[in-house]
This record gives structure tokens, sequence and C-alpha cells, in this order.
């Protein structure tokens, strides 16, 4: 996925910030967050279809809180 932001900075804030709530089951999902100028790469490796449904919605519901928090 690749979000985009206003600023270099503010992508590297969001990535910071969501870099701190790791996956609960990291055996079964790996994310990884990379800050490239203004836009934030989300990556996501998953063992089923169901456990990335559930990672991804996780992980955009922190990705609203943290864009609405930098608003």
């Amino acid at each position: 996925l690749e979000i985009p932001f206003p600023s270099p900075r503010l992508a590297t804030i969001a990535e910071q910030v969501l870099n701190v709530d790791k996956e609960l089951k990291t055996d079964q999902v790996c994310r990884t967050l990379i800050a490239k100028g203004a836009i934030l790469e989300a990556r996501f490796e998953c063992v089923s279809a169901r456990m990335m449904r559930v990672s991804v919605n996780s992980f955009f519901d922190m990705l609203s809180m943290v864009t609405r928090t930098m608003e």
C-alpha cells in the first residue's frame, strides 16, 4: 500500500508512530513500513487471507487515528 502525505516529515512521523505497535501474531503476519519521501509504504505478508484482512483493517484504524491527530 502507498499512502501519500502532504510532506516527507509527516510520512516519517506516521512511520515512527505506527512502527511502535507491532503485530500480535508475528508468526502469521509481517508488516513493514517505510517512508519514501512523502509516501508511506506499507507491506504485509500473511499466512492466510483472513489474517491479511484482520491485519490491514487494524492498520487502517491506526492510520486513521494518526492522520486525524496530525490535522
